[in-house]
This record gives C-alpha cells, sequence and structure tokens, in this order.
C-alpha cells in the first residue's frame, strides 16, 4: 500500500496550519518563520487567535520569548488538531484528466519498448473519501510519534484507493494547484462508515510500527526495572556487609571487655559495644526496608515502571475531502522495434490503474520486475516468456 503519511515535522506543521487556518477564513501574515494570525469573530470555532504572533520552528524550546511557539506537539499544535478534528471539516474537489499528468506505468521500461501515445477515455464518475488522521503514539519521549496520514476509499465499496490519498496530498493547494470545487455532500451515515473504513485502513498501516515501538518500549521498561532492582540488590549487599562488619565488632569488643584489667578500658569498651549495638540495629532495620521493598515495592514499581512506558495510540480524523473522479479506460500504445500494440487498462484519475496488465502467453502480472514486451501479435512478459528475445540489456 502507498504510504500516503507525513511526519509531523516542522514543514508538515507549516502545510497542515495553514490550510486549516485559511479554512477558518484567518488571515495570516508571514514573515520568515514568524506569523500574525488573525481568525474572524465569526468563524466556527472556539479558538482565539487576533493578531497573534507565532513562531514557527522544530521545537518550541527556539520559539521567540514574544511568539506563541508552533513546533510539532506544542500546545497549538495540539489545539488546532484538536479543532480541526471536532470540527472535521468536509470539502469536495473534482479530479478530472485535464488536472492529472498520467504516469508511465512501472512495467513498460526504455529498453524494452517506448510509449508512443497515452489516451484517457472517461466512462462515468466516481467518488471516494480523502480522509487527513493525525496518528499520535504515545508513550515515554524517546519513542514517541506523530505522522499526519492520509488515506482514500471509494464510497461506494470502500475499496482502498492509495495512490488518490497521496495525490490529495500532492494537490492540497501547497504548490498552487487550484482544484474545482463541487459542493458535492454525502449522507451523515456514509460518512461515518467510510471515515471508519479510513480509520481501520490507518490501523493497519501503523500496526507493524506500533508493534515496533512496543516492543523497543517493553526492552526499555525491562532495562529500567532490572536497574532498580541490581540498585535494591547492591544496597542489600552494601548493608549486610556493613550489619556483618558491625556484628563481627562487637563480638570483638565482647572478648576484650572479659579480658580488661583496667576499670576505665573496660568502661570504655562497654559504651562503644552500645553504640554499635544502636549503629547494628538501625542497619538491621534498613537492611528489613531493603528486602520488603523488594519484596513489596519492587511489584509496585514495575507496574509504575510499565504504566510510564505503556502506548496510548490515538487516530484523530482531521479533514474530509469528497472525492469527484473520472474512471474509464486509458489506451496505452506501444512500441517494440517493428512491433507495436495498444493495450487497455481500466483507469482513474488519480488513483491510477485499477487492474495489473498481465502476460497474454502465461497470465503472469506485468510490473517493473517483469516489464512488456511484444512478440508477435501478443504482448509478453520479459521475464516469464520473452528472455530468450529480450536478454536484459548489460
Amino acid at each position: 500500500m502507498t504510504d500516503a503519511a507525513l511526519p509531523v515535522t516542522e514543514r508538515a506543521v507549516d502545510e497542515f496550519v495553514t490550510d486549516y487556518l485559511e479554512s477558518l477564513g484567518a488571515t495570516i501574515r508571514k514573515e520568515g518563520r514568524r506569523w500574525t494570525v488573525s481568525i474572524p469573530d465569526e468563524s466556527a470555532t472556539e479558538l482565539s487567535l487576533n493578531d497573534t504572533v507565532i513562531h514557527l520552528t522544530a521545537d518550541s524550546e527556539e520559539a521567540d520569548d514574544d511568539a506563541v511557539p508552533l513546533a510539532p506537539g506544542s500546545d497549538l499544535f495540539e489545539r488546532l488538531v484538536d479543532d480541526a478534528t471536532e470540527r472535521a471539516p468536509l470539502g469536495s474537489v473534482s479530479l478530472t484528466g485535464d488536472d492529472i499528468e498520467f504516469d508511465t506505468p512501472d512495467w513498460v521500461t526504455g529498453d524494452a519498448v517506448e510509449v508512443t501515445d497515452q489516451q484517457f477515455t472517461p466512462y462515468y464518475d466516481r467518488n471516494a473519501l480523502c480522509v487527513l488522521f493525525h496518528v499520535g503514539i504515545e508513550t515515554v519521549s524517546e519513542y514517541q510519534r506523530d505522522l499526519l496520514r492520509a488515506v482514500a476509499v471509494d464510497l461506494a465499496d470502500h475499496e482502498p484507493r492509495p495512490k488518490l490519498a497521496q495525490t490529495c496530498l500532492d494537490l492540497s493547494g501547497r504548490n498552487g494547484t487550484s482544484l474545482a470545487e463541487t459542493g458535492h455532500t454525502i449522507e451523515h451515515d456514509e460518512l461515518v462508515k467510510a471515515i471508519s473504513a479510513c480509520r481501520e485502513m490507518v490501523e493497519g498501516a501503523i500496526d507493524s510500527e506500533v508493534q515496533e515501538i512496543r516492543e523497543k518500549a517493553t526492552r526499555a521498561a525491562s532495562v529500567e526495572i532490572e536497574e532498580y532492582r541490581q540498585y535494591l540488590r547492591q544496597q542489600r549487599t552494601e548493608l549486610e556487609d556493613e550489619t556483618q562488619r558491625l556484628a563481627d565488632r562487637v563480638d570483638e569488643l565482647s572478648e576484650t571487655i572479659d579480658a580488661a584489667s583496667e576499670r576505665e578500658k573496660r568502661l570504655e569498651r562497654l559504651r562503644k559495644r552500645k553504640e554499635f549495638r544502636r549503629e547494628l540495629a538501625d542497619l538491621r532495620d534498613e537492611l528489613d526496608d531493603i528486602r520488603d521493598s523488594l519484596d513489596r515495592d519492587l511489584p509496585e514499581r514495575r507496574a509504575t515502571i510499565r504504566d510510564r512506558h505503556a502506548l496510548t495510540i490515538r487516530i484523530r480524523p482531521v479533514t474530509a475531502t469528497v472525492i469527484t473522479y473520472e474512471r474509464g479506460d486509458l489506451d496505452i500504445s506501444v512500441r517494440d522495434g517493428s512491433r507495436s500494440a495498444t493495450l487497455t487498462c481500466d483507469y482513474a484519475v488519480g488513483a491510477g490503474m485499477l487492474n495489473q496488465p498481465t502476460c497474454e502467453q502465461c497470465g503472469a502480472v506485468l510490473d517493473g520486475q517483469n516489464p512488456i514486451v511484444l512478440s508477435d501479435a501478443i504482448s509478453i512478459g520479459r521475464q516469464c516468456c520473452g528472455e530468450a528475445n529480450h536478454p536484459p540489456s548489460l
């Protein structure tokens, strides 16, 4: 599946916030990384920005003192994401063959065949929903992740349209492209079902990354727990050694007391033994505390550490766009030396090829590893059936 995702970097924050503020009717005056933003009072938002100076940075700590930080994970960015989630603005655009350049498919390579012409014939329109999600994987800071991920599904059958999601990102107004607004609306229940289908796609797409982060966080928690256990054990060992040293010293003093002939020496040793016994009692109490900690506090500390390293996954829809796109036949004319042919593919504007062509001799899929070559009157794969006539280029 095409990964239509942006890590939440400074650039991604810039693009998302600019688009969202403009959807609120805000005025944005940009002077480098310092923006002055005003949102009209009548705008449908709880956000209050009135000639507010914002400083776009990669890290909130780098922002100017007289400006509000706008950075990945900053308070303002989170407020904007939350506001967008609550509003979930629904847009609608139309994609036609005039809006998109047709990419040469990967199963056509220059050293085997050349494309001489491409003609797209639209037959009908389809509607899809493209949803931009903010994905937050929250745990200890070392392993946290933030993504803006776009996914798209056809509204008729909820089939994924990954390339359409990427097209939606590419044509979202940041390169001067302006797409026609259609005013298309959909029923609430249909919208909820489509967003749910998109969310499931996001969950599937991030599953391996979540698992990887969870394993790292679990290992980090285990290391921290073991370090705490070793710390308690070291303390216990040191106290046991010190306790034994004092106990031995008390025994030695007891022997010398009985052997002392002078009264003053005897009294001094008795006082010393009493002092050592007090210290010994204190050490034994401390040793008991350490042993209790190993038996009682360690499980609590272990649970606290594991809770701190646990993952919280937040997937929030930020914007949704109904995309009306043309679907029809794309005729690709190719030439291979003196041979030529025209292949007809099921194609959707913005979504690309909807079926992969196959070798007419063996039925193998044509792709970048098995590109098309022409043999007599049929199209075959170079790797599966055409190596003898079309050896790989050196």
